[in-house]
């Protein structure tokens, strides 16, 4: 039910966002980072949303993209965070911050959006460990920092680059260089392609 509203953007107040759609507006609430990338008022937008229902209220929740969205139901799976909560963390971390945050168990990082405790955050690290997409995120950032980098010729570079990365990442150099020392590199080996099956093999470890 209501996977998603597309309208007339219509007001934002706070974190309330208003569609208008044939004549009803609907009021949604949202993240910061959600309301930072809506277009002027007057705009034709489309937010996903989800309706969480009360004992006396319904309310609609909605972001931008999909992956905001995954990460509010995630968030909400964890024990002491309701969707006031989920919205401050999300209004003051993006989904990578989130992602990252659980892979390097940085509760700090939780525990500093308003309203979460440090033993809420402690138990978002535990609780999304196994939920969020660590691999994938990784690769996504390296992936990112690298482009337009050329390719690097020499191995021993490649391998050097992703030592780096892996190590920047909060990774310890031994587990890292542990990793690359089982990985097969060739002069056609790519950075993209070494840190893929090095992050693959770490999980492993």
């Amino acid at each position: 039910m209501f996977a998603y509203v597309r309208g007339t953007l219509s007001d934002i107040d706070e974190n309330i966002v208003i569609i208008e759609n044939n004549g009803v507006g609907y009021a949604i609430s949202s993240s910061m980072s959600t309301i930072r990338q809506l277009p002027n008022i007057g705009s034709e937008i489309k937010l996903n949303t989800k309706l969480i229902p009360k004992e006396d209220s319904l309310t609609l929740y909605g972001f931008y993209d999909k992956e905001e969205l995954k990460m509010f139901e995630l968030l909400l799976s964890v024990s002491g965070i309701g969707p006031k909560g989920a919205l401050a963390i999300l209004s003051n971390m993006t989904v990578s911050d989130i992602q990252f945050a659980v892979a390097g168990a940085d509760a700090k990082a939780f525990a500093a959006c308003p309203g979460i405790g440090k033993k809420t955050a402690e138990r978002a690290i535990i609780d999304l460990k196994d939920k969020v997409d660590i691999i994938g995120a990784f690769e996504a950032k390296i992936t990112s920092d690298l482009s337009g980098k050329k390719k690097a010729a020499p191995t021993i570079t490649v391998k050097e680059e992703v030592l780096e990365a892996l190590v920047s990442l909060g990774y310890s150099a031994s587990n890292a260089a542990r990793a690359l020392d089982k990985m097969t590199i060739t002069e056609s080996t790519t950075t993209e392609q070494l840190l893929s099956d090095t992050l693959k093999q770490m999980s492993f470890l």
